[in-house]
């Protein structure tokens, strides 16, 4: 029924008024005789206002990009199609916000308009690409991330069999030793070697337990009013030899006073052991940590500062993501999981933990934040002075 039905002028109306593109066309002298929909609803400009002006009157930037001359090849019968990938875009349109970018990414088609035979003029069509450029990108992103995570996680399982290993040789060394000169002077002092390493083990798998736990959020607190000056000071005395150990000082200013707080006393403890050695592993002989507290209404503030190799702007951001650490640690070892677990301890208390450097050589300072009444108690104020000793 319909074999001899002209369906140009349909055809024509539909990409006129539905065509999910722009499309252009020009005659031979390069002047504008169509402009559809898509066209006036992008550029904001109707059919009417540029009919009948010449393309690079409309479009001017056609010629300063030097693309022109692909209007005269299509003229010449060729098609030439852009990719965003080389051209980002054929004439500048805003993109959608939603794709946050500074103009609608494009691919075109410029191609002859031909009629019996006989180029009449030049056809384009011009694709808006942008959400595929979008989604292009962060796939790009995805894995580029997926690699650092692959490429710390063999970082990681090479410290991790390091620091394994090494305590077991040494056990294992002296447990040989035992065997083949098992006399009293030997057995004390390997005693004292493999309590050591055993304890050095037993810290690695803590670590790990705790970085499982807080990830699968079973990580439970044993919350109780303890006093916040008198489990800091246990906690100190713990790591004084240490500090004395390497001949970094270990300064003190904490109030008189005693405060009591909602807290795990253990996981407390944690967080004050895990940044204090974390200062004194990367402070040098001769060097300070100094360990303030401070009260507020609303909570109290704890901060270790040390005069070490400090902390580089770019490195900043990363302090308190897990294994991180483990890559170009300097030769100070470590799973680069202490920095994320206390992080997370001190948010499951309800409070906020910064790093703070003026760059490498200068130092490094580490606040802590934590409310009196526990994790719903809700945040922090500024801290504010302290009337403080040092002690």
């Amino acid at each position: 029924m319909l074999k001899n039905f002209d369906f140009n002028g349909p055809i024509i109306d539909w990409l006129n008024d539905y065509a999910p593109q722009g499309i252009v066309t020009t005659d031979t002298a390069l002047i504008i005789r169509g402009w559809n929909r898509w066209l006036e609803q992008t550029t904001g400009r109707s059919a009417d206002v540029v009919v009948d002006r010449p393309l690079f009157e409309v479009f001017p930037d056609l010629v300063e990009r030097g693309l022109d001359r692909m209007y005269r090849n299509a003229l010449d019968g060729q098609v030439t199609v852009l990719a965003h990938r080389f051209h980002r875009y054929l004439v500048r349109l805003p993109a959608r916000p939603e794709y946050k970018l500074s103009e609608m990414q494009q691919s075109a088609r410029i191609a002859p308009l031909v009629s019996e035979g006989k180029v009449v003029g030049t056809i384009t069509a011009i694709d808006d690409v942008s959400e595929r450029v979008v989604r292009e990108s962060e796939l790009v992103a995805a894995r580029e991330e997926a690699d650092k995570a692959n490429a710390a996680k063999d970082r990681f399982l090479a410290v991790l069999s390091h620091d394994l290993r090494t305590p077991l040789t040494s056990i294992l060394g002296w447990a040989r030793i035992f065997r083949s000169q098992p006399d009293e002077e030997a057995i004390r002092k390997g005693a004292e070697v493999i309590e050591r390493n055993a304890g050095v083990q037993l810290q690695l798998i803590e670590e790990l337990l705790d970085v499982f736990r807080i990830s699968a959020a079973k990580l439970e607190l044993d919350l109780a009013p303890i006093d916040v000056r008198e489990t800091l000071g246990s906690a100190l005395e713990t790591l004084e030899p240490m500090a004395s150990a390497k001949g970094v000082r270990l300064d003190r200013g904490i109030p008189d006073e005693g405060r009591m707080a909602v807290l795990d006393s253990k996981r407390f403890q944690q967080i004050v052991w895990n940044l204090l050695s974390n200062s004194l592993k990367f402070t040098p002989e001769g060097g300070s940590v100094g360990v303030t507290l401070a009260y507020t209404d609303h909570c109290f503030h704890l901060t270790i500062a040390d005069t070490g190799k400090g902390i580089s702007p770019d490195n900043l951001p990363h302090l308190f993501e897990p294994l991180w650490q483990a890559e170009g640690s300097g030769g100070h070892g470590g799973l680069g999981l202490g920095l994320a677990i206390v992080r997370n301890l001190v948010e499951l208390h309800g409070g906020s933990i910064r790093a703070e450097s003026s760059g490498p050589g200068q130092g490094s300072r580490f606040v802590v934040e934590m409310p009196w009444l526990g994790p719903q108690s809700g945040h922090c104020r500024p801290a504010l002075p302290s009337n403080s000793q040092v002690m």
